[in-house]
């Protein structure tokens, strides 16, 4: 198997307050500055409001390519300012590594888990020996550093929704705007959609996508590409947004745009103190608001085109 991550890299050990490890680990992960492989601690964050434990510290692990070790730190400087550590309750450590074996450092972290009907599986476990009950929809993952193999709050309400609106009236079309690995729009191509694609500007997320498709059969009605939203073009039936508050509101009008009438938008990754804002700006872009979710510190919202 062609690994994805670089021959030499760190393994950065961050030591941070407790309650905050998801929510850093989806800001770090997005931003392209690793692949998180392990938490302990708070697994769903805290809620607003909720004190942040004094006592508590979280451990997360990162695989981070030697040329971002300055901005990485430079990074967590600014988001301890912004969230209010003190200085004392964070750390980072930096282990330079050379030849790592990248898939066993995934199998060590991946086993397989349910959602909704999907049973997610990495591609080294055998299918056969899963236990599947009879409307189980086996999807296999294939090793990679790009973001989104199931396990956050956020992809599994993303799958959920999925699920739901295929079931509910089944659909041709979807776009993934911010694909990482590729898992939305190959589920949807698994359940039957015909025509799927996906782009984010991480350079590891296509030939993972890509290769999980082919993987699962259905890499003939899925395509991946590297590119910022821009790069997406025509309307869908339904598009899949699982990205960062600010994002969401930025493009708002672009997302609007690619979506054809009656079609409907699944927006995830949006904090709690910033749902609101989120929301009117997606409402402002003429989608009408059909639901909301909470999941810890995460909400996701459904749309539809007017």
């Amino acid at each position: 198997m062609e690994a994805p991550a670089p021959e030499k890299f760190f393994r950065v050990t961050a030591q941070i307050p407790g309650g905050w490890g998801e929510s850093l680990s989806w800001i770090l992960e997005k931003e392209g500055y690793g692949t998180n492989m392990e938490v302990r601690g708070f697994p769903s964050g805290l809620l607003s409001g909720e004190p942040i434990p004094a006592a508590e510290r979280e451990t997360m692990v990162l695989l981070v390519d030697p040329s971002r070790r300055d901005s990485l730190s430079n990074r967590m400087e600014e988001l301890a300012q912004l969230w209010k550590w003190e200085s004392r309750s964070w750390d980072l450590k930096f282990e330079e590594r050379e030849d790592q074996d990248w898939e066993a450092l995934w199998r060590a972290r991946w086993k397989p888990f349910r959602c909704g009907r999907f049973v997610i599986y990495p591609h080294f476990a055998q299918v056969n020996k899963l236990p599947l009950r009879e409307r189980d929809i086996p999807l296999q993952m294939v090793a990679g550093s790009s973001f989104g193999t199931g396990g956050h709050s956020s992809t599994r309400m993303a799958l959920r929704s999925l699920l739901r609106w295929w079931e509910e009236a089944p659909f041709r079309s979807l776009l993934d705007l911010g694909t990482g690995s590729g898992i939305l729009g190959i589920s949807a191509a698994v359940l039957g959609v015909d025509r799927v694609a996906g782009m984010d500007i991480d350079p590891a997320s296509a030939p993972q996508a890509t290769k999980t498709a082919q993987a699962n059969k259905v890499g003939g009605r899925c395509s991946f590409w590297r590119g910022s939203l821009e790069s997406a073009a025509g309307e869908w039936e339904v598009v899949m947004g699982n990205l960062q508050s600010d994002i969401l509101r930025h493009y708002a009008p672009l997302i609007s745009k690619r979506l054809c009438p009656g079609g409907r938008f699944f927006a995830g990754g949006i904090l709690d103190l910033k749902a609101k804002k989120t929301i009117d700006s997606l409402k402002a872009a003429e989608l009408v608001l059909l639901k909301t979710q909470l999941r810890g510190r995460w909400c996701t919202a459904e749309f539809q085109k007017k």
